[in-house]
């Protein structure tokens, strides 16, 4: 079991304002970390080093700082969830558990409009002959890289590489961003139907879970 402290605050200055950032993470490894409320940054690094933690227990032990946080009267922490983010349900778990916002990268790399260069049978292509493919139902790939790849460091100018905790990946375009917003929204609506649940501050953290067992996981999973 991966034992967490809590590190005492450091105030910043934003805009005249005292800014707390609380660090909490797994002791002498900051791979995780706590600001405003928790940033969770996975990449590569659970694999590569076998230092890991679930991100739904991640995000329900952050949320029920969070609440100890309110109850002391302090209602500025915000839970940001990063890492392994692929399905509509993914999201909206975290939601449930007590996550704020999430962070995306493949969800949206996979989109048209997504910022990577987008390539056709390995050739790149310019964004209006992107389109044109795209609605002749032509194949194209996004290249996703991430931000401590070795890639990018050699972009950064960087002479000396480090070892990399992130990946770089061809994946295939699934969808654009306004479809695949407009499918999400209407399956987190369901989601709230479903939980009793009339406005997202009914939603985020006060829905009732359990644990199913991973025969119950595959079935809903195939």
């Amino acid at each position: 079991m991966l034992k967490y402290k809590l590190i005492k605050p450091e105030i910043t200055k934003c805009d005249d304002k005292e800014a707390y950032v609380v660090d909490i993470t797994v002791k002498n490894n900051h791979n995780y970390t706590l600001s405003n409320g928790e940033i969770v940054h996975n990449c590569l690094t659970a694999m590569n080093t076998g230092v890991g933690y679930s991100m739904a227990q991640l995000v329900k032990e952050c949320a029920d700082l969070k609440d100890q946080m309110e109850s002391m009267g302090d209602r500025t922490a915000k839970i940001v969830a990063d890492g392994g983010f692929r399905e509509y349900s993914d999201i909206i778990k975290a939601l449930a558990l007590g996550a704020d916002y999430i962070m995306l990268g493949s969800i949206l790399n996979k989109c048209l409009e997504s910022s990577g260069d987008t390539y056709w049978k390995g050739i790149k292509v310019s964004p209006n002959v992107a389109n044109f493919l795209w609605r002749h139902k032509f194949k194209l790939e996004k290249k996703f890289r991430g931000m401590s790849t070795k890639e990018v460091q050699k972009k950064w100018g960087k002479t000396k590489l480090t070892t990399s905790e992130g990946v770089v990946r061809m994946r295939t375009v699934k969808y654009t961003l306004s479809g695949w917003t407009e499918n999400f929204t209407d399956y987190l609506k369901s989601a709230m139907s479903y939980t009793n649940s009339r406005t997202l501050k009914d939603f985020i953290g006060n829905v009732k879970w359990t644990v199913i067992s991973q025969n119950s996981f595959n079935r809903f999973n195939k």
